[in-house]
């Protein structure tokens, strides 16, 4: 460690001082040693995984990626998480590597960086970390990249915001959320006393205030996500697949009613879910002839039918799921196209 190397505790990561600390640490070779040995373990404890209920595992890296974004801050913390990445799909290929879901990796780090490096470390700031992970991160940031990666490499769409993924984040966030706690505490004081950090760790206890925040959180993270589901499109989410079963099993039953002409086909347009209820699908009827190539047509979205010139568009119309199956439909209705 360098004689003149600044101890200074920031109140924020928002100052010109502290970044200019964070980008000093690239030139402290203990502070790269420190470094490498933290990747390593990083990878070595992504393969461990602690099972605490049926399809929920604390994936016990984030300790290791947590300790040492409080010890190395965020430029060196978004290095090592790019090489983690690289070196944890090198050691253990799964599927074709994907740079941008690298971001993910380099996101969580950096946000440990910033809220633990040069800080004093408290709760609190546990439980924004593991918050902004567990809710901004692997749920809003991962979707898209992962609807990227699969529109990319394997041509096919991908749910964003799936509810089994939702579900296990929002869950884990306050278990992860203590853990680190209790591991901080243990941790932080002998870093101080290896003179890695300049914090005690002195915050690092459960109050009432902490309590009632990590509470407040997960109320936040599930009344988000039940807003979105309540009021967001969901088609675009759809895969090509559950797309093309839907368009076909609302043809058969509006044609079943009565409401579709035999050589009419229904195109999903808007698709409006309630998280404990019904599916509400708003869609385009579009009449077909004997060129049209049906298997094709089941799977378009409303724009590609458009672009078939061997589809009609005419009226529009809307149907019911009941409890989201496809099997129980209701309430299917129709309106004129000026409508």
């Amino acid at each position: 460690m360098s004689k003149n190397k600044s101890t200074t505790l920031y109140p924020h990561p928002f100052s010109k001082a502290y970044w200019r600390d964070a980008v000093a640490e690239l030139k402290d070779l203990r502070i790269l040693i420190f470094a490498a040995l933290m990747i390593a373990l990083r990878v070595l404890m992504k393969q461990v995984a602690i099972p605490i209920a049926m399809d929920l595992k604390i994936n016990t890296a984030f300790f290791v990626n947590a300790f040492g974004a409080m010890v190395f801050g965020p430029v060196v913390a978004a290095l090592a998480a790019g090489v983690t990445d690289v070196l944890g799909y090198l050691i253990r290929p799964e599927g074709v590597y994907f740079i941008p879901l690298m971001l993910t990796e380099i996101a969580g780090s950096v946000i440990f960086a910033m809220l633990f490096y040069r800080a004093k470390v408290s709760t609190t700031r546990v439980i924004i970390s593991r918050f902004a992970i567990d809710f901004g991160v692997n749920i809003l940031l991962s979707g898209p990249l992962m609807l990227w990666y699969y529109a990319v490499t394997m041509g096919k769409s991908y749910v964003i915001f799936d509810m089994p993924r939702i579900i296990k984040n929002l869950a884990m966030f306050p278990v992860e959320s203590i853990l680190l706690t209790l591991f901080l505490s243990a941790m932080v004081p002998i870093a101080y006393r290896l003179k890695l950090v300049y914090d005690k760790g002195e915050n690092l206890r459960f109050k009432k205030k902490q309590i009632a925040l990590l509470a407040s959180l997960v109320v936040v993270g599930i009344a988000t996500v039940c807003l979105y589901f309540n009021t967001a499109n969901h088609v675009s989410s759809l895969s090509n697949e559950k797309r093309a079963a839907l368009n076909r099993s609302i043809t058969a039953y509006g044609q079943e009613q009565g409401a579709l002409a035999e050589d009419e086909v229904v195109i999903l347009n808007k698709v409006y879910k309630k998280l404990f209820g019904d599916t509400t699908i708003e869609f385009k009827v579009y009449q077909v002839t004997e060129e049209t190539d049906l298997e094709a047509a089941a799977s378009y979205t409303n724009s590609k039918a458009q672009k078939d010139e061997t589809m009609t568009e005419g009226t529009s119309g809307s149907v019911v799921l009941v409890k989201d199956d496809m099997g129980d439909m209701a309430s299917i209705s129709l309106k004129s196209k000026g409508n």
